[in-house]
């Protein structure tokens, strides 16, 4: 199972958003188990990381949600690693003729 692991006022804004009517719904039973994650976790741990074990389709969601929440592209590394590739290809190529 994929461990998620994110401070407590990430989990909040995850817990935010799953609750929110706008957006993707969450499998069965996700918006429970971080529900009671939040109820569990000691105010003062703001900046503490908390795990979560879940599913692989929950893990998927709050991954999806924490990247719109932060705003990071989680495939912009593979975008950037292949487009460099095929600009060498191209530089490559056009040395050849």
């Amino acid at each position: 199972m994929p461990r998620i692991v994110l401070s407590l006022e990430e989990w909040r804004a995850v817990a935010r958003e799953l609750a929110a009517a706008h957006t993707v719904a969450a499998p069965p039973g996700l918006s429970e188990r971080v529900l009671e994650l939040l109820t569990q976790a000691h105010n003062g741990w703001v900046e503490q990381a908390i795990a979560l074990e879940l599913d692989e389709g929950s893990a998927e969601i709050v991954r999806a949600v924490h990247c719109v929440l932060t705003g990071t592209d989680p495939n912009a590394e593979q975008r950037s690693a292949s487009v460099s590739e095929a600009d060498d290809i191209i530089r490559d190529h056009q040395r050849r003729l």
